[in-house]
């Protein structure tokens, strides 16, 4: 089992949304005109989305169900085995492409878009740490 790398990561995911939403400006205007800002708030978003990817492995990993291909699918084998609500994985799963673009820079985002998913997101975010800590590390 892989239960204590979990737990890393969960602290891992847990110090950076706090960091996320101590440091993302209240307003989009206020976010665009710092560079640092928009800088520490990407990072702190790659180093959330990559823990819960890391996480949804690891959890498909110890619970023998068929390892995914891509990042995103790995939402999907999770809700196939409904170990989390559907409906919070299907959204979920989207920020690997917001992460995707930001740290490929795979297209020119847009960076009210860039602000508003990191927004849409950060709620996401909390439910998958309550119910990972909750009920999938008893």
């Amino acid at each position: 089992m892989n239960q204590d790398i979990i737990k890393s990561k969960i602290k891992l995911l847990s110090e950076n949304l706090i960091k996320l939403e101590t440091n993302l400006p209240r307003n989009f205007e206020d976010f665009q005109k710092n560079d640092i800002i928009v800088s520490a708030t990407e990072r702190y978003f790659q180093i959330i989305v990559d823990a819960i990817i890391d996480c949804n492995q690891l959890l498909i990993e110890d619970n023998n169900l068929p390892i995914s291909e891509t990042y995103f699918n790995t939402f999907n084998i999770l809700t196939n085995a409904n170990m989390f609500p559907e409906s919070l994985l299907n959204n979920l799963a989207y920020c690997v492409g917001t992460r995707n673009v930001i740290v490929h820079r795979y297209e020119q985002i847009q960076l009210k878009r860039e602000y508003e998913d990191i927004l849409k997101y950060i709620p996401l975010f909390k439910e998958y740490l309550k119910i990972i800590s909750t009920n999938i590390l008893l």
